[in-house]
């Protein structure tokens, strides 16, 4: 081969060697400005229907109102309460009525005021039974009569309190023994005062026991003096006739 061609070939194969796959790293320049992020409102992710996957129906269905709760029909009680002695009086206990009784000396005038002491040491007023019927009467434990008399008021106590009936016994005792020992004996639920003596003087009544019937405004309308079973009913028609008044 000529001298000349071989030095001709061997630059041509070192030109033909290919070149490695990798670049030798550049130089880092300077970084690239960032644009500023702009604060807005957020974007929510559509949801993907493509995929196959069930929809969340939390995620894609609005939100149902509260259902409301239903607490069934009310029920309201529309029944009037019955007014202080609106209810009707209960049927008379004695029906036998003797128009001779009942005006003994005192009707017509107002009732004398006082202000006494109970046995068990309280205070008692006829002011403070103001509004009310009052049946009044005065008694004592020596007086016989007075204690066959006194059970029978009980009972009239008994049965028109709770239409505005009171009764206060007082008794011309003033040691309270012999009148709380009377009173529990016959279970009374009366009103008792002690040392009326100088007020049953002021009536001037020569009978024991006796008694008044006295109106809401402090007004004798009946007056008993002295113990008379046949006025039993007489007496129980004058309180029957006050109480209605009240009604």
């Amino acid at each position: 081969m000529n001298a000349k061609i071989l030095p001709l070939l061997a630059t041509l194969a070192f030109a033909c060697k290919p070149q490695p796959a990798t670049q030798p790293p550049s130089e880092p320049g300077p970084p690239a400005p960032v644009a500023p992020e702009v604060p807005g409102p957020p974007v929510s992710d559509p949801p993907n229907t493509m995929s196959g996957e069930p929809l969340d129906p939390v995620a894609v269905a609005p939100a149902d109102p509260a259902p409301a709760i239903d607490a069934g029909p009310t029920s309201v009680d529309t029944t009037p309460t019955p007014a202080p002695g609106s209810e009707a009086l209960p049927t008379a206990l004695s029906t036998k009525i003797d128009a001779r009784c009942g005006s003994d000396p005192g009707v017509g005038t107002a009732a004398k005021p006082f202000a006494l002491k109970t046995p068990d040491g309280k205070d008692i007023s006829l002011a403070s039974h103001r509004g009310k019927v009052v049946l009044l009467n005065f008694w004592g434990t020596w007086c016989k009569p007075c204690l066959k008399e006194l059970p029978e008021f009980d009972r009239l106590y008994r049965r028109y309190r709770k239409h505005g009936l009171v009764v206060i016994a007082i008794a011309t005792d003033t040691e309270p023994d012999k009148v709380q020992e009377f009173a529990t004996q016959r279970k009374l639920a009366t009103k008792l005062a002690l040392g009326g003596q100088q007020l049953a003087d002021d009536y001037e009544s020569s009978n024991f026991p006796f008694s008044f019937v006295i109106d809401p405004k402090g007004q004798i309308r009946g007056s008993y003096r002295g113990y008379k079973p046949e006025c039993a009913g007489k007496l129980e028609q004058d309180i029957r006739s006050e109480l209605e008044q009240l009604r």
